[in-house]
């Protein structure tokens, strides 16, 4: 008898769970919210705002927060939250800065690379400055998802031809910077053989090992900042002004930077169809 009554129980309970089962609403995927809207405005250059996020998936923002600058999912005392400030962009030079780095930054690289690679948010700003120092200036800056650009003002207009080089040249380092710290990037195995990062470097042989950059050749991190050395200097000069310099035997003794330079230069050739080179050689346009 206690048998039956066992089993009747056991019964009684696989049909209560079946019940419930039945009576589960069918899962349905929650609606996405869209952080941003674009356009921002209905200026001219709006629209040209709403092709590149359909074109990337990046939004480029002139009207943005503080959160938007400085969010960073780990917090770190006297970090990029608490370091640097921004202003939103004059949005009279908005369409006028953005061609010009369209045409200066944007055009050097492939539709899938920047898809891939450029952050969540391109913050067009000015006065981008050091919180501690407000008459500090950088042209560009770089956080956890997104980029922020200096100069979207009548700055710009104030800018010499080597400042806009330079301006230049800040974004394809930042923007290499960017992508590398978040592991989306390979350095070539090649340059990553030529120097012996183990070796003390000094003043007087950091050539000799293959460095670029003496600040770099005795810090940490010496693979990652090496190769970023070296795209921020071949973006920035021309082959002439190279094979003047850092290239010529007198400095170049052991011959290891030529060989790190034409390893860097034909991988990012070969692989990603980015020429380096070509944006050291150009001019602003």
């Amino acid at each position: 008898m206690k048998i039956l009554n066992y089993l009747t129980l056991i019964i009684l309970f696989g049909l209560s769970l079946t019940g419930c089962k039945k009576k589960e609403a069918a899962l349905e995927p929650s609606e996405i919210t869209i952080q941003y809207q674009l356009p921002q405005g209905n200026h001219d250059y709006d629209p040209e705002l709403v092709d590149l996020n359909k074109k990337y998936g990046s939004y480029f923002l002139y009207k943005f927060s503080a959160i938007d600058f400085a969010a960073n999912p780990v917090y770190g005392a006297g970090g990029f939250n608490e370091s640097y400030l921004v202003d939103e962009a004059d949005e009279a030079y908005v369409g006028k800065v953005l061609n010009f780095i369209k045409r200066n930054w944007l055009n050097y690289y492939s539709d899938e690379f920047l898809k891939n690679n450029l952050p969540f948010k391109v913050l067009l700003g000015q006065k981008l400055r050091l919180k501690a120092s407000p008459t500090s200036n950088y042209n560009v800056l770089s956080n956890f998802n997104q980029m922020t650009l200096n100069n979207f003002s009548a700055a710009f207009d104030s800018m010499t031809d080597p400042q806009k080089k330079t301006y230049v040249n800040s974004l394809h380092a930042e923007f290499f910077n960017f992508i590398l710290s978040r592991g989306k990037l390979d350095v070539p195995a090649d340059f990553a053989a030529v120097t012996n990062y183990t070796t003390a470097a000094t003043f007087t042989n950091y050539y000799a090992l293959g460095y670029v950059n003496y600040v770099v050749a005795i810090g940490d991190n010496k693979l990652n900042k090496d190769f970023l050395s070296y795209v921020g200097l071949i973006t920035s000069k021309t082959k002439a002004e190279l094979d003047a310099s850092i290239l010529s035997p007198t400095n170049d003794t052991a011959g290891l930077i030529k060989k790190k330079y034409n390893f860097i230069v034909n991988y990012y050739k070969t692989k990603y169809n980015i020429d380096l080179q070509a944006i050291g050689n150009a001019g602003v346009i």
